[in-house]
């Protein structure tokens, strides 16, 4: 047996491909595990935070032009969604003018998008890399069936059957990690999308009117 010192890096890895691919395919399903406790979590974000944006710009069209604020933050006191949040920010500055409205919708959004974009990276990163490491472990296996084989020169579809057996349950296993992975990645993305838009609809709604009562003010 060569000592350490005298090993290269090809027996280096072939030595580490002899553990099998099943360690990967371990990895990869802990690794969807993870994907679906993390897509629950901010599927309940999403379905708890969700709101009736026509139904909120109506009442703070309606507040803003009788001068009343009352209905409208009475509606938003919940305080959990994107748009509630947001629109609590705006009305509180409401009387320091258009530019400040502004100003305080643009930070109020980033705030915001940084709560809902929460663990997107990550099913991002495994849509793109888990059928890469499924690969790794489909190489791993054939390295171990051409072992078994160069070990057995006689040996036919009995000695290597196992090992490609292995590999070509490692690259499913690989895209069965990742398919749900860019689901989830995609459906929140565009979740997202949708609540900044109407997050900044109803911004643009207050930010119109004190544009207005200030060229009222002015003339």
């Amino acid at each position: 047996m060569p000592s350490t010192e005298n090993l290269s890096i090809i027996d280096i890895f072939l030595r580490f491909a002899s553990l099998g691919a099943e360690w990967v395919m371990w990895l990869l399903l802990a690794i969807g595990f993870i994907s679906i406790v993390l897509a629950l979590e901010r599927a309940r974000l999403y379905s708890k935070t969700r709101v009736d944006t026509s139904k909120l710009a109506r009442i703070l069209t309606e507040s803003l032009q009788n001068g009343d604020l009352g209905p409208i933050q009475k509606a938003i006191e919940r305080g959990l969604a994107m748009e509630e949040r947001v629109l609590s920010d705006i009305l509180e500055i409401y009387q320091n003018g258009p530019f400040m409205i502004e100003q305080i919708l643009h930070g109020s959004l980033l705030r915001e998008k940084q709560r809902y974009e929460k663990f997107l990276n990550y099913f991002g990163t495994i849509g793109n890399n888990a059928p890469f490491i499924g690969l790794f472990g489909t190489v791993i296996g054939i390295i171990v069936a051409f072992q078994a084989l160069g070990q057995n020169p006689k040996g036919g579809l009995e000695i290597v059957g196992p090992g490609i057996a292995e590999s070509l349950v490692a690259t499913a296993v690989g895209l069965l990690v990742a398919i749900p992975a860019v689901l989830f990645y995609n459906f929140f993305k565009g979740a997202l999308k949708t609540r900044i838009g109407n997050t900044e609809f109803l911004g643009r709604i207050v930010l119109a009117h004190t544009q207005q009562k200030a060229l009222t003010d002015v003339r």
